[in-house]
């Protein structure tokens, strides 16, 4: 489709953007062998669950195909509405609610959006529907009847939807709204598991939440964590809801292979021997373990033929080559990345963020430098190289990035890997 994915975003009234980092959402491998959208077996939607649906959408949505699914949750939606008041059919009322700002979280990746790349009609749209699913939640858990397993979901989904809450209120700069929903979504995550233990994927929602607060440390780890380091406990979490088969299992692993990026990096890493848990060399290890399984299980054989990418793999493969010191790779990864975006953004109507454009561009051209090889007694090479190279590192000390993350923690360790690298290579050729 070639709709404006920014302006006409709101074709369907469930169509909204969740949050950039998304907390735990279900999905599901695509088991169609064709190659041509139009060979696809149609989908029978009145035979589907609705775990079956949003296992398929969200699946779909690693290709970036939305539009039908809205489409169809919407319609479900408004059946459910018109529909008698049970409690089967409000269960699924409250799944549906739920369902949209999932699967609306991926397409906010899709879209690069950050706290400074967002549309207002967006925010109030995703917080309708997440609280929507809250109130439903909170709703079926005062009934008298509801079984065990019931009750379990409903706190599954209550969990989640104060999960987004909590994430959406923090990057909106509202503290205290974001750690009580936080605190909020841990408990009942973990109320669900006591309750039924194989709703694992509340094992990926407490993976999330364990790991990101422990990672970002700060006033909001000590007052809901009380400080404690809980990296390892979260990604454990999240390792068991793999292991387990967990419908989230494709979100799941491309977590992991960004967190276990991000260890990499992590300065309070530094001193773990080669080997340990959260060493530079298991980080690394794991992320290539998790980023080949995500391509090879989801990706390798795509079922729609004008799917050129998932740029949120190649971005984290890109990134990782940039660690390993490959540039040539890392420069046609990067290349990749500007590839997809511009297919995306030219060809298939996605409002695409402007400045993921220019980063990829500044990866790219960051990849051109430290491939630079000058004889150093050809010094007008040299010289036109240590141009280039301290121009790189101005634009780095105004506040350029190579790579945008909302988290200023993050965002500075990923600063500190090309900035110090640019640095070295000015030292190597005695700019």
């Amino acid at each position: 489709m070639t709709q404006d994915r920014g302006s006409k975003i709101f074709k369907y009234p469930g169509l909204l953007l969740a949050v950039v980092f998304s907390f735990f959402i279900f999905s599901f491998v695509w088991s169609a062998g064709a190659a041509e959208d139009a060979i696809i077996e149609p989908l029978k939607v009145e035979r589907m669950s609705a775990n079956e649906m949003v296992e398929k959408a969200l699946t779909d949505s690693l290709y970036y195909k939305f539009d039908k699914w809205f489409e169809i949750f919407t319609t479900e939606i408004e059946r459910l509405e018109n529909s008698p008041h049970t409690l089967e059919n409000r269960v699924a009322l409250m799944q549906y609610h739920f369902y949209f700002s999932g699967l609306l979280g991926e397409l906010c990746h899709t879209l690069a959006f950050t706290s400074k790349y967002k549309i207002e009609e967006v925010e109030k749209r995703f917080l309708y529907y997440s609280n929507r699913a809250k109130e439903i939640a909170n709703e079926l858990l005062e009934l008298p009847d509801l079984t065990t397993r019931q009750k379990a979901q409903a706190y599954l989904y209550l969990g989640g939807a104060e999960g987004y809450i909590g994430i959406f209120e923090y990057g909106a700069g509202n503290l205290f709204t974001a750690l009580v929903n936080g605190f909020q979504a841990d408990t009942h995550l973990e109320e669900a598991l006591l309750l039924d233990p194989n709703q694992i994927d509340a094992h990926f929602g407490l993976g999330v939440y364990r790991y990101g607060n422990s990672r970002l440390g700060g006033m909001g780890n000590f007052i809901m964590q009380g400080g404690r380091d809980l990296r390892l406990v979260g990604l454990d979490h999240i390792e068991h809801a793999i292991r387990e088969g967990a419908p989230s299992r494709p979100l799941a692993l491309k977590t992991l292979a960004w967190f276990y990026i991000s260890e990499q990096i992590n300065p309070a890493n530094a001193e773990i021997l080669p080997g340990q848990a959260l060493s530079v060399s298991t980080s690394r290890a794991k992320a290539l373990q998790f980023m080949q399984m995500l391509e090879s299980e989801y990706l390798i054989n795509p079922p729609y033929s004008d799917f050129i990418g998932n740029k949120e793999l190649v971005m984290m493969q890109a990134l990782q080559s940039v660690l390993d010191s490959d540039y040539a790779l890392a420069r046609q990864r990067f290349e990749k990345v500007l590839e997809i975006s511009e297919d995306l953004k030219n060809n298939r109507g996605f409002a695409i963020n402007p400045q993921l454009t220019d980063s990829v561009k500044a990866g790219i051209q960051f990849c051109n430098l430290m491939l630079l090889q000058p004889q150093k007694d050809d010094s007008n090479k040299v010289r036109s190289a240590c141009l280039k190279v301290n121009e790189q590192l101005d634009f780095l000390n105004s506040g350029g990035s190579m790579v945008e993350y909302d988290s200023k923690k993050i965002r500075s360790e990923l600063h500190a890997v090309f900035y110090n690298k640019l640095d070295g290579l000015s030292r190597q050729m005695n700019c």
